[in-house]
């Protein structure tokens, strides 16, 4: 049986606190493309 320590996640927990201040953004950035990219389309359509 495998059993979860808390020191194996030590490496991904210090991966992911140390490339936050470069994933955050570019999520963010994905994010708000993907949200432009349907909206902008429904509003062309209300003024047409």
């Amino acid at each position: 049986m495998l059993t979860l320590t808390a020191e194996m996640f030590e490496g991904l927990t210090s991966t992911i606190t140390s490339n936050l201040g470069v994933l955050l953004p570019v999520g963010l950035t994905i994010m708000g493309i993907m949200i432009a990219v349907s909206l902008i389309p429904r509003i062309i359509y209300k003024f047409f």
